[in-house]
């Protein structure tokens, strides 16, 4: 159990094929609990650890366990944009801000690369919808076909 989250405990990096295991085993439970209906399959998420950067999941280890994670993709249909999905934060060490952790890399990161970072939550995410909110994200159209997605979020990562 993770007693807090400072930066000697905190790593992230970008997944590698060794990761596929435990990363499969972190998106199910992510697809578990949250009732996710449009799931990628294994070979899928191997498919994102080749992607080229900025894309691809990146990990969290906090106290030498996984943690959560944060996939980064392109959206071919908008100009300078990508998109952010499968944040997810184990519930053994949520209250931690290791999902603003996770966001920070991954905005950072997104920036060298994009002018905007899009992502899309459900009704039951409270939590997600806050977050995007206080980090200033601000709502636009429907921008994919997630079919539990109810709020579209953007935001501009490079002037």
């Amino acid at each position: 159990m993770a007693t807090g989250c400072n930066e000697s405990q905190f790593i992230l990096r970008r997944a590698a094929v060794d990761d596929l295991p435990q990363l499969v085993g972190l998106i199910e439970r992510y697809y578990d609990e949250w009732h996710v209906v449009q799931r990628d399959p294994p070979e899928r998420i191997a498919e994102y650890l080749s992607s080229p950067e900025p894309c691809g999941f990146f990990i969290a280890e906090l106290e030498h366990a996984l943690a959560a994670c944060v996939l980064l993709r392109e959206l071919p249909r908008l100009e300078s944009a990508l998109e952010c999905k499968r944040l997810y934060v184990l519930p053994e060490f949520r209250g931690h801000g290791l999902a603003s952790k996770v966001m920070d890399s991954a905005e950072a990161l997104a920036s060298r690369f994009a002018d905007w970072l899009y992502l899309d939550t459900g009704r039951d995410f409270a939590a997600a919808q806050s977050l995007y909110k206080a980090r200033g994200y601000e709502a636009c159209e429907r921008y994919n076909d997630n079919p539990q997605a109810v709020f579209f979020y953007r935001k501009r990562i490079r002037n």
